[in-house]
């Protein structure tokens, strides 16, 4: 089952609160998927549970906002989903139009003003108090728009920090649903014109001017299994997607969805899920990150191996969550 984020913006609830600056926070990226299937934080005041996905089905219970929810599949607009992880746990289907699967999570650090819309002359919604954790709905330009009592709440968000190449620092992430402390180094590349953070204690890092390569540290540095490998292209992004796109598709069963990065923004996200013709999974996982820029685009490109999907693959996105571009690309 693939993971989809469905977004629906409500009416903002209108409540009375004081101003504050760019808010402080920490972004906890999605838990990924369990044993039976992904986390889904409800997006409406209520939302009702049936026995069938048809709004006409009868009806097994009213779920209100907050609300945990694990959605195990999805069908034409529902979302079937268990209300826990034991056998015995109440089923059911619910509109997916009002869930947001697998979302990225909003931890406050410090007292945050949210706004109706993304400008700091809106009406103010919401001061969220510190540890404030809530489901981020998208991401627009310095604005981060959460779920937020059944509304929409806008946040601005601080910008890129201003760390040093070769700089480190810790952060917390999430694996497999638990939180998890994690030593990055901060690295600045002027040829490609990206800033981003990665794993310094799991990856070494091999830069060049026109290259980033972070290998795991467990493999053999000539012929590594796993890494994450960041190019620029001076072509269009959506030329090159198509072209990576048709070139993995010789082996591969591909697949394409849109995905938004916290600071580079939307991208294409090409995924070699199974060998061509086949339903087998390659024991060589190769997913594509092609993110536009001013003068072309980034190319992101993860190799991992079937059995370290999971970690790996979950802390490189988190890493390509980090990914900024400088301001300084090549023409």
């Amino acid at each position: 089952m693939k993971k989809t984020t469905w977004l629906v913006i409500v009416t903002s609830l209108i409540l009375s609160l004081g101003i504050m600056g760019a808010a402080c926070a920490e972004i906890l990226p999605p838990y990924g998927e369990g044993q039976i299937g992904f986390q889904a934080a409800i997006l409406s005041a209520e939302l009702t549970l049936h026995e069938e996905p048809s709004a006409s089905s009868k009806a097994i219970k009213t779920l209100q906002y907050g609300d945990f929810l694990i959605a195990v599949e999805q069908s034409d607009g529902w979302a079937r989903c268990t209300l826990g992880d034991s056998e015995d746990s109440l089923m059911g289907w619910v509109e997916a139009d009002y869930l947001a699967i697998d979302p990225a999570w909003y931890r406050t650090e410090e007292n945050t003003q949210v706004y109706a819309w993304g400008d700091t002359a809106a009406p103010k919604v919401a001061l969220l108090e510190k540890d404030t954790l809530l489901p981020i709905l998208k991401t627009e330009g310095n604005w981060i728009v959460v779920s937020l009592r059944g509304a929409a709440g806008w946040i601005q968000e601080a910008s890129k920090t201003a760390r040093q190449d070769g700089e480190r620092f810790e952060a917390s992430i999430m694996l497999e649903g638990m939180e998890e402390t994690v030593r990055y180094e901060h690295i600045v590349n002027a040829g490609l014109g990206i800033e981003m953070d990665y794993e310094y204690e799991i990856f070494h890092r091999r830069s060049e001017a026109d290259r980033e390569c972070f290998v795991s540290l467990y493999d053999d540095p000539q012929q590594p299994l796993n890494y994450l490998e960041v190019t620029f292209n001076a072509q269009d992004a959506e030329a090159v997607a198509a072209a990576i796109s048709e070139s993995l598709s010789v082996t591969y069963e591909i697949t394409l969805e849109p995905r938004t990065l916290r600071y580079a923004g939307n991208c294409t996200v090409i995924d070699a899920s199974c060998v061509k013709g086949t339903n087998m999974t390659p024991d060589l996982l190769q997913t594509v990150y092609v993110i536009p820029s001013a003068n072309g685009c980034i190319v992101a490109t993860v190799h991992c191996t079937f059995e370290s999907a999971e970690g790996f693959g979950r802390r490189i996105s988190n890493m390509l969550d980090t990914l900024a571009f400088t301001g300084s690309q090549p023409k």
